[in-house]
């Protein structure tokens, strides 16, 4: 039987939704940066449970970015929040459903 782990996930920070396999749900969200400096990239990671190994169990997912004050995609499910970064931003992740996923 394959070993459960606690895996961490990033999407960028865009206007554009992200394909993710998983087997688990998203259990945690913060805000974090790819690099260093004032013009590193900004991301959003999300924890899941799931495995490394093929487990038969995992699908592909399309999540997205949604900043505050954004339009919310229909049928959209919300998963987190991050806490406020030093720029004062905040971000929410949320799960296109199947049928309207670009």
């Amino acid at each position: 039987m394959p070993t459960r782990r606690m895996l961490r996930h990033g999407l960028v920070v865009s206007d554009t939704p992200t394909q993710i396999t998983l087997d688990g749900d998203p259990v945690h969200v913060a805000a974090a940066r790819l690099g260093a400096g004032p013009n590193a990239q900004h991301i959003v990671e999300f924890w899941a449970e799931g495995s490394i190994e093929d487990t038969g169990t995992e699908r592909t997912r399309t999540f997205q970015v949604i900043g505050t004050g954004h339009a919310l995609p229909d049928g959209a499910r919300h998963w987190g929040t991050t806490d406020r970064t030093p720029e004062g931003l905040v971000w929410h992740l949320y799960e296109l459903p199947e049928s309207t996923a670009r």
